[in-house]
């Protein structure tokens, strides 16, 4: 087994070293991928608070642990290079996870390297893999990079700092300095026991960074993930595992707050007018590509906050959404606390302060019947997920009927195997003719289909489908 286990990973190395990109690592295609914020998920924020939290973490079925950035931030006052959500935000203070001084350095806040070794090596004996965010597009205004080199950041024609939208200062990328250092980082935290990296708006960077820096890295850790926080599929191509599919996510999003399936809007459209845009988007990717599907992350908790779905909607709609993430073909990611249907005000900065408390997940919600619903039924998702090859490996065919109600409907296929998957994002009941193009979606040997699971939802021996408000259909055809 070692000896061909070792074999595939010289092939994959000489690929790499040919310029091709290589397969994805297996476990990802069934991967359940949550996402961390330290300073948020314990009363300390801590990696060892951290640490003796990665049993439950494992619990929910998660893979992998995803690290939002906990590298040494960026104490500069001068609120020029603050953030407008930065200062918005009132917490008077220059800490921000996303503004980096030094990309090698752990910041004091969350522990030390022997915290962030024991961390890793706990999620490694459970049998989790730990992804870090890369920040690689912007830094802090008094980053170790301004003084490695006189070019490694972008400047003005007067030479001052060239900032972005977030008043950060950008990185050089026409700088050897600049790709040194960052190259050199990702092969420190790997040697440190990085699996993977989720590249901050990674398709802001230039491809061709990414595909010098992976090349580097697969040659160490063949199995090495990357995820690109964007929505280009191209860069799929090369130097990418997965991207966001921010055009179904914020789709997704958008009915689970509102409830309805909507009106025209010029920026929306109907649900079924947006899906149909959606599936375009994603015959754009590589046949083999897996998007990074959520419900929360860090960016939308900030922007929510009082509007969380889990703070304004039943814990019933979520649970309907979560069907889709877990089963539809993708990568199943989970935000801090979500598992709880936490509904707490979270936030990436960092109050010193009593404020702090509502940053923090609300971990009095496990042992509410809302928080007690939603793990039950994520940890089920995960199961089905993890045990039935198709949501690995199969395809996926969009069933369109329900859309215009509310509902989302697909059928995942691998060989002889075939599951119907579907779920009702409003509050109203839904009937519709489950069909692919003319072909009605019905059981192979026309009996009663066997249900995986349903909560108020059935699927009928003629392919008709019946939801109920947040109700939810899977059924093996």
């Amino acid at each position: 087994m070692k000896k061909m286990f070792f074999a595939a990973m010289a092939a994959v190395v000489a690929m790499v070293a040919l310029g091709a990109s290589r397969p994805m690592p297996e476990y990802l295609k069934s991967a359940v991928v949550y996402q961390i914020v330290l300073h948020n998920f314990t009363q300390t924020g801590t990696f060892k608070a951290a640490r003796a939290m990665l049993d439950h973490v494992r619990s929910t079925g998660a893979d992998v642990v995803y690290l939002t950035p906990f590298f040494e931030m960026d104490r500069d006052m001068d609120r020029k290079y603050w953030s407008p959500r930065q200062i918005k935000s009132g917490y008077d203070s220059p800490l921000n996870p996303y503004r980096i001084k030094d990309y090698n350095k752990i910041d004091p806040i969350y522990g030390t390297d022997k915290d962030f070794d024991a961390f890793c090596a706990k999620a490694h004996s459970l049998g989790m893999k730990v992804y870090l965010d890369l920040v690689y597009l912007h830094c802090g205004p008094t980053c170790v990079l301004k003084d490695l080199a006189p070019d490694t950041l972008q400047r003005n024609p007067d030479g001052s700092l060239k900032l972005n939208n977030y008043n950060f200062p950008l990185l050089n990328y026409k700088s050897k300095a600049t790709r040194k250092y960052l190259i050199d980082s990702m092969l420190h935290w790997i040697k440190r026991g990085a699996d993977g990296f989720r590249c901050d708006v990674g398709y802001q960077v230039p491809l061709e960074f990414w595909e010098e820096a992976t090349a580097a890295c697969w040659k160490v850790k063949p199995d090495l993930v990357m995820i690109d926080e964007g929505k280009p599929t191209e860069y799929l191509k090369t130097a990418f595992d997965s991207c966001y599919d921010f055009p179904w996510c914020f789709t997704i999003r958008r009915m689970i707050v509102s409830g309805t399936p909507g009106g025209k809007s010029p920026k929306h459209g109907t649900f079924a007018e947006k899906m149909d845009v959606i599936r375009k988007y994603e015959e754009t990717a590589p046949e083999n590509s897996r998007f990074f599907c959520f419900l929360d992350c860090h960016d939308t908790v900030l922007g929510d906050r009082e509007r969380r779905f889990d703070r304004i909607r039943p814990v019933e709609e979520g649970n309907a959404a979560y069907v889709l993430v877990f089963l539809r073909r993708g990568i199943a990611v989970l935000y801090n606390g979500n598992e709880i249907a936490d509904n707490g005000i979270g936030s990436i900065f960092m109050p010193n302060d009593r404020k702090r408390d509502r940053t923090r997940i609300n971990w009095a919600r496990a042992l509410m019947i809302p928080g007690q619903k939603r793990l039950a039924h994520i940890r089920a998702l995960a199961k089905l997920r993890h045990e039935n090859p198709v949501f690995a490996n199969g395809t996926q065919e969009w069933v369109k009927g329900g859309e215009s109600q509310g509902a989302l409907a697909f059928v995942r296929r691998l060989g002889d195997k075939a599951v119907f998957v579907a779920a009702n994002l409003t509050g109203k009941s839904v009937e519709f003719k489950a069909a692919i193009g003319e072909t009605p979606v019905v059981p192979a040997n026309g009996s009663k289909p066997g249900i995986l699971m349903a909560e108020h939802g059935k699927l009928a021996a003629d392919g008709t489908c019946s939801l109920g408000p947040w109700g939810y259909v899977v059924v093996d055809l």
